[in-house]
């Protein structure tokens, strides 16, 4: 056992013992990558011993459907800080932004998120999710209050969102394995769909 995980294991606080092992999954997946994702090493890392991973989470799908839920709430949070901090960009330009920086900085988490949600069909992956995407129609929708009904503007932000998932697919890719997606293909992608949607 590494010095750092006999320190955690000394310090590490019983209540919150969900947490840490979710933090070294996100720890141990920026690192490494999904590779790295055993749940000997992500126990390591948060000072337990293995057999407690399993009283908190039933299997190693069950742990990484809880990464995915922390990821979609940390994408949700970003946007909505985005949104409200936007000055003069539009709900569409500031949420969009939001989610590529947050692709970029965290493509194997982003992966796992998606992934996560289209294979194991979890609830509590999908309400995480649905937590994201209402933010971003929320901003988005506020663009096209005044042009188009609520309802039709609701499905422009639903399209928006599926648009999302498609380029970031694209833009991860063509990028350099164990690297993120490429900038220019991702700001290339949102100026297109702006000029689409709000004409510039």
């Amino acid at each position: 056992m590494t010095a750092v995980s006999l320190e955690r294991r000394r310090t590490y606080h019983v209540g919150n013992v969900k947490g840490q092992l979710l933090a070294a999954a996100r720890d141990i997946l920026q690192e490494s990558g999904r590779a790295g994702l055993s749940l000997r090493a992500i126990a390591d890392r948060a000072g337990v011993a293995p057999g407690t991973v399993y009283y908190h989470y039933a299997d190693k799908a069950a742990l990484l459907a809880g990464l995915a839920v922390d990821g979609f709430r940390q994408l949700a949070e970003t946007m909505r800080l985005a949104y409200e901090g936007r000055g003069e960009d539009s709900g569409l330009r500031s949420t969009g932004l939001a989610y590529i920086g947050f692709l970029r900085e965290k493509p194997e988490l982003y992966e796992l998120m998606f992934e996560a949600r289209d294979a194991g069909r979890r609830d509590d992956v999908m309400a995480a999710e649905a937590e994201a995407i209402a933010v971003s129609q929320m901003a988005i929708m506020g663009d096209f209050s005044t042009q188009h009904s609520p309802e039709l503007a609701q499905m422009m932000a639903e399209a928006i969102w599926a648009w999302g998932r498609g380029i970031a697919a694209v833009a991860l890719s063509r990028a350099h394995p164990g690297s993120g997606p490429e900038d220019e293909t991702l700001a290339s992608a949102l100026r297109g769909l702006e000029a689409l949607i709000v004409g510039r």
